[in-house]
């Protein structure tokens, strides 16, 4: 049991140091010897684990998601679905040097996903994932009478990520227009757009009765 333990503990640690590595010098700093040397290791110790770098660039895409996935879960707790999901899709956004690390890694992980049918089912599978938890939300949003029962929130949810996706790209190509406060206003202003204006707080309340 504890080899096992070892053995899923240094995947992660070379999964981790595979994000630091793209995070800092992009897809063509992905080498298996760089990986190594991130994580203190010989590249024979890092061929023991991954045999490819596409192997290696999908444990890093799930390192990724481990530190994010908490982040979104805790914004998607709020009593209000509608300002949980404004809060969730915050979270996501490249306003902070943590995030735009993670979104120079997803461009990464999105270039090889067009080329590499192993990392285009994981990118699939990760965009899956994430467009089920915000039309979650939205679906609670409907529930709690913030959002018009007649929207389709699987649509919505694609509609608002492929908003973030834009604003992520505009941020990392240098797009000085794209301030933080910039970001959440598109955010605000597509919510609104898309699923219309938050109502006051009574008229929600008696629609959920």
């Amino acid at each position: 049991m504890a080899r096992q333990a070892d053995h899923n503990e240094r995947r992660k640690l070379f999964a981790a140091a595979a994000l630091a590595v793209i995070s800092r010098e992009g897809l063509e700093g992905l080498t298996m010897r760089e990986v190594a040397k991130e994580a203190g290791f010989t590249t024979g110790a890092l061929t023991h684990y991954f045999q490819s770098k596409d192997e290696v660039l999908i444990a890093a895409s799930e390192a990724g998601a481990d530190v994010v996935r908490p982040e979104m879960d805790d914004a998607a707790t709020g009593a209000s679905a509608r300002a949980a999901l404004r809060e969730l899709l915050y979270t996501v956004l490249p306003t902070s040097a943590a995030m735009k690390a993670q979104w120079r890694f997803w461009i990464a992980f999105w270039e090889r996903a067009a080329h590499s049918p192993q990392v285009q089912r994981v990118m699939r599978e990760r965009y899956f994932e994430y467009t089920n938890r915000v039309a979650t939300v939205i679906r609670r949003s409907q529930e709690q009478g913030e959002t018009p029962r007649e929207i389709d929130a699987e649509r919505a949810a694609r509609e608002i990520i492929a908003l973030i996706d834009g604003i992520g790209v505009q941020v990392m190509i240098g797009s000085r227009k794209f301030t933080s406060a910039v970001q959440r206003e598109y955010v605000d202003g597509l919510l609104d757009l898309r699923l219309g204006p938050m109502p006051p707080a009574e008229t929600a309340r008696t629609a959920t009765r």
